[in-house]
């Protein structure tokens, strides 16, 4: 008899993400702060036991005073004082006369309340001095920080405007800046998300050099490309993709006017990051000019007298020439770049995957014959109206305009010019890290002046409200020896165990029923669909609703509690068995554990386990690594014949074409091609009535595996992609055995402030599967003022609210919206490292606070700033994050 196998094994690569800064760069109170706020703690807890007593006496000596004014007037002052908890304010001899009128319990409740009243302001003074020491100190490490040449060579990428003028004079600026360099000085000492060397990486158990992947942003160069596009001086040098049309009802197909479907593209950049957002939308007349233009194509001339070499450009694409021809009319040029306004069209990028984009761009342009003798990109353009060579650009010499309908054409010999510059600017942002404050200032003016380029081109492109705010992409490995972590038995059990406790929860999505549902209603049971892209374009096509769509989506979320059968359902043999990515962190005493025998083991979430969390790393971490990885994809696929990667945006985001490579890949229309890549248009998709699955077959007819490696989640694909994505790995980890779970979820009384136990796996107490949490309504933060300082009395406020609460002095901060909703830009998921006995870590944290946020989470920082394994060659703590691959595959999901 066999059992549903639930134990996975660890599987290979491993990958670490090193801090770029030692922990100890997180400033922190003095020991004295603490036992200063230990004793004020103390003492007022003290004065509010002793107050009401002291309120009693008081009130009762009041009317035995009426003779003596003096006494009843201080004694009056004296009650308004110990609602604060103030000292009475009597002097020696008015003591003594007041305490005529009382017995004995009554003086020793006044003695006892002056003695701790007048202990309690010593404290408060002490308290002050040591919150200002630790401000300057916190000052002094943050500067200090700016020291480690790495950090600041990161810094002038992550933010070059602070790198170029971050030190204005001004006390207002000057704590502007602080706040900034806080920001970044934390997420490179506590966290762990790589970007340049503010995070490092390396493979466990392995020695590394801190070398570096380095590149122009793949959105700088394409928006340079979709400028020279509108130019009639340079569009000439590129080839265009019509926009695939399809039918909306493929049995509608043979009539004489079917329903057609358009993909349409859109670039779209947000926060740093580029996305193409393919729609697949009503083609109306633009299907006639799609279909217009991929008639239009010149008939291929370099197939073989054999017949066995495939044509270079047997891809759907067209010339620019042919084009023209094809849209005619009188100013076809205009008609031309409304077809690339409306996505008709689309310049294909002269460069494949793996190529360097702004070579291959420069390449193309130097056959231009006039291009090395003009001057720069700015004086170019205004020469060319001087001279009247503007209107060859498309513009009308008549008014300075462009085409009649107001669409400007691009002046493409200033772009060409603009690429040269960037060639330049690369240098200087290719240049080593060196230590002193001049090399992150040259490489931030570089930035600067790239991102100025970039605008120029979006404009060019006209792409409105584009911006892209990436310039330069770069990961660096480890410069330490790592030591090995799954390799150690313990650890490779807790992940067995961590393993077999979430495989129940890892259950079928229910988009992957609607998808067969949807193939079944198209081509009926075991039928077969040989165009597998207007399948998926008919199953994504925009709509105002999706009632089917909606209902899975709901029905995802309903059984992550209990998925039952839904965890062992079948799919095809293109589709993976279950994986998962465990991201997790280790306490001090490593892979043996705490030496008090506490945790060891840190789950900080999940992620899809078919190898796209590591793919970025391949080029930087070596062949050993990447073949090791590219076992691991065709291990998550055993049923496939042929595995490929599919990858989305290749184009337009440089960490999505970083993830290329790693097998020959299945293209989209719209990604960068390859030598040995397999366009969707030549797989076909079948359905099998048996189990009622989907398959994926190659044109030899066997099984294709098509696996995601890119590292953006595929729910925030388009619609028509996660289809394609969903068929590839139908798998939801509906675990709750994870710290990180979205969208967080607020309290039933949200007013009140909710506390959340940490949790272990299965009561053992050695894996920590939730930290302790506590979310919290921003209204109820005892937090300084955005404009004002905050001094020593609200850090002891902070103190008293996180003691009443049971909140540890270190914890991470997330925002939680107001309105209970999904998270935008100003609700980010990485959360700010925060110590709240800091005066400079709260400042920090109001500011840090949006408009629309609720609710603040607060998590224990488990490992603490002292609690990492991981120490560098000085001997300092640095936080690390390990990712471990886990697979159920191989054996038919079966074990005896």
């Amino acid at each position: 008899m066999t059992t549903p196998r639930i134990r996975p094994e660890p599987g290979r690569p491993e990958l670490t993400r090193v801090a770029g800064l030692p922990a100890a760069y997180c400033p922190l109170p003095s020991e004295r702060t603490a036992e200063l706020l230990d004793r004020h703690a103390e003492l007022s807890g003290a004065l509010e036991e002793l107050r009401p007593r002291v309120e009693d006496v008081l009130y009762t000596l009041v009317p035995l005073l009426d003779d003596a004014r003096d006494l009843r007037r201080a004694v009056l002052a004296a009650r308004r004082a110990a609602h604060r908890a103030a000292p009475p304010g009597w002097d020696g001899p008015t003591t003594a006369r007041i305490a005529e009128y009382a017995d004995e319990a009554a003086r020793g409740a006044l003695r006892r309340w002056q003695e701790l009243t007048a202990a309690a302001q010593a404290v408060a003074g002490e308290l002050d001095k040591e919150v200002a020491r630790d401000r300057a100190a916190a000052e002094d490490t943050l500067a200090a920080a700016l020291e480690e040449p790495s950090f600041a060579h990161s810094l002038a990428l992550a933010t070059p405007d602070w790198v170029r003028y971050g030190r204005a004079r001004g006390t207002r600026k000057r704590q502007r800046a602080l706040r900034t360099l806080y920001s970044y000085t934390v997420r490179a000492a506590a966290k762990t998300s790589p970007f340049a060397r503010l995070t490092t990486v390396g493979v466990p158990g392995g020695a590394h050099d801190g070398r570096a992947v380095q590149q122009v942003s793949a959105t700088v160069v394409l928006t340079a490309l979709y400028a020279l596009a509108r130019s009639p001086r340079t569009a000439q040098l590129l080839r265009y993709r019509p926009a695939p049309v399809r039918p909306a009802d493929p049995t509608a197909e043979a009539s004489d006017d079917p329903a057609l479907l358009m993909l349409h593209p859109e670039y779209v950049a947000t926060g740093g990051v580029t996305w193409r957002l393919d729609q697949v939308v009503e083609a109306g007349p633009a299907a006639d000019w799609a279909r217009a233009l991929t008639a239009a194509r010149t008939p291929d001339q370099s197939m073989s007298a054999g017949g066995d070499s495939i044509p270079e450009h047997a891809d759907g694409t067209v010339e620019y020439a042919d084009a023209l021809r094809a849209l005619g009319g009188p100013d076809p040029f205009r008609r031309f770049l409304r077809m690339l306004d409306s996505g008709v069209l689309a310049p294909v990028p002269p460069w494949r995957r793996g190529e360097d984009a702004l070579d291959a761009l420069l390449a193309l342009t130097r056959q231009l014959p006039d291009a090395d003798s003009a001057g720069p990109a700015k004086a170019l353009a205004a020469g060319d109206v001087a001279d009247g060579t503007g209107a060859a650009d498309g513009t009308d010499a008549a008014d300075g305009t462009g085409a009649a309908d107001g669409t400007e054409a691009a002046d493409g010999l200033a772009v060409v010019h603009g690429l040269r510059a960037l060639a330049a600017e690369r240098e200087r942002l290719a240049e080593p890290v060196r230590p002193g404050p001049e090399a992150p200032r040259r490489r931030a003016g570089a930035v600067a002046r790239v991102r100025e380029l970039g605008r120029e081109w979006a404009a060019a492109a006209g792409w409105d409200r584009f911006e892209p705010a990436e310039v330069w992409y770069e990961d660096a490995a480890t410069g330490l020896r790592l030591p090995p972590v799954v390799a150690d038995e313990r650890t490779a059990e807790d992940l067995r165990r961590l393993g077999a406790a979430i495989r129940p929860r890892l259950f079928r999505s229910h988009l992957y029923d609607t998808l067969v549902r949807r193939f079944v209603a198209a081509y009926g049971s075991g039928g077969s669909c040989d165009d597998v892209l207007g399948f998926a374009m008919r199953c994504g096509a925009e709509s105002d609703r999706d009632p089917e769509l909606e209902r899975a989506v709901q029905l995802d979320l309903a059984v992550r509690e209990d998925p039952g059968e839904r965890a062992w359902l079948p799919v095809g043999p293109s589709s993976a068995p279950p994986t998962a990515a465990v991201l997790f962190q280790q306490l001090r005493g490593g892979s043996g554990g705490a030496a008090d025998g506490g945790p060891r083991l840190v789950v900080n979430q999940f992620n899809p386990g078919t190898g796209g969390l590591l793919t970025r790393f391949t080029q930087l971490l070596g062949g050993d690594f990447a073949e090791a990885l590219r076992g691991h994809v065709r291990r998550c696929w055993p049923h496939a014949a042929h595995h490929r990667e599919l990858v989305l945006w290749t184009e337009c985001s440089t960490a999505q074409a970083q993830s290329c490579g790693l097998l020959p890949p299945l293209t989209l229309p719209g990604e960068l091609g390859a030598a040995d890549a397999l366009p969707l248009d030549a797989t076909r998709l079948v359905h099998d009535p048996r189990q009622d699955t989907l398959t994926l077959l190659a044109p030899d007819g066997l099984p294709l595996a098509a696996a995601y490696t890119g590292l953006v989640p595929t729910h925030l694909f388009p619609k028509f992609a996660r289809f394609l994505a969903v068929l590839s790995d139908p798998w939801i980890n509906g675990s709750p055995l994870s710290d990180h779970r979205m969208p967080f979820q607020l309290p039933r009384d949200p007013e009140q402030v909710c506390a959340q136990d940490r949790q272990t796996l299965d009561g053992a107490g050695t894996v920590v599967t939730r930290r302790a949490s506590w979310t919290v309504p921003v209204h109820r933060l005892p937090l300084p003022s955005p404009d004002a300082g905050c001094d020593a009395s609200g850090v002891a406020a902070m103190d008293a609210f996180r003691r009443a609460h049971r909140v540890p002095r270190e914890v991470f901060a997330y925002l939680l919206p107001a309105n209970g909703g999904g998270f935008g830009p100003d609700h980010d998921r990485k959360p700010l490292w925060v110590r709240l006995d800091s005066a400079v870590s709260l400042e920090v944290l109001a500011h840090w606070i949006t408009p629309g946020t609720g609710h603040l989470r607060l998590v224990e920082a488990l490992p603490a700033h002292d609690e990492h394994p991981l120490r560098d060659a000085d001997g300092h703590r640095r936080a690390a994050e390990h990712a471990a691959l886990l697979h159920w595959a191989g054996t038919g999901e079966e074990e005896g």
